[in-house]
């Protein structure tokens, strides 16, 4: 027989309220129970001790009765101070959050908010979220094409690049500098293009007889 009991009972998502419903586990009239608790969570979470976790808790979009269940644990040790001979707490916050645990636990309304989350994730929310992965995939896809694309041409331009530097006969690996340790060498280049240019003193000669010879003309 116990057996029996611990088997997992095969409910269609979508169903699942409905099924809680019928079978009477939940009270119909849970989302009134609901805006209730949301109302006390709202007021709840404007005075809470300074602790990481409980932090991470409330940065998400919707609190529900597993995180209020966790809260409350939390509080046990930063509220501990506050516990009586009797092992109940005068901390304000806990009587809040333990309030908050009892709407939930009564009539299961906790049971028809899950459901109703389950339902909007698998319908609505893992469709969009299956979306934006195709959609993130393939840009990851564009984007690693892109990346081929401008390694291929950096590796041209590298190649020109060098070519360049080449020519000026320069190493390239600082541009400004090497530039610039050319000109020491000009001085050197320009006596060299003064001998050689002494070598057409003939032909400068010839030119400047025939310059006269035509002007006299």
């Amino acid at each position: 027989m116990e057996n029996i009991q611990n088997l997992p009972i095969d409910i269609q998502t979508s169903k699942l309220l409905d099924w809680l419903l019928d079978r009477r586990h939940c009270n119909i009239k849970w989302q009134s129970t609901v805006k209730t608790v949301r109302e006390k969570i709202n007021a709840a979470i404007q005075d809470m001790p300074e602790n990481e976790e409980i932090k991470q808790l409330l940065s998400g979009s919707y609190i529900h009765y597993f995180h209020c269940l966790r809260i409350v644990e939390i509080l046990k040790g930063t509220e501990a101070s506050s516990k009586n001979i009797f092992g109940r707490y005068s901390s304000q916050r806990m009587k809040d959050w333990q309030e908050i645990v009892s709407l939930y636990e009564a009539d299961n309304v906790y049971l028809a908010e899950v459901a109703s989350l389950l339902i909007r994730n698998v319908s609505y929310e893992g469709p969009a979220l299956r979306k934006q992965i195709a959609k993130a995939q393939q840009l990851q896809q564009e984007l690693s094409r892109r990346e081929v694309e401008c390694q291929s041409s950096a590796a041209e331009l590298r190649e020109r690049y060098y070519a360049a530097c080449k020519q000026y006969g320069i190493s390239g690996e600082n541009v400004q500098r090497e530039l610039q340790a050319l000109v020491k060498d000009l001085p050197s280049v320009l006596e060299e293009v003064g001998r050689d240019a002494a070598k057409l003193e003939e032909q400068i000669q010839l030119y400047a007889a025939f310059t006269n010879f035509v002007c006299d003309w």
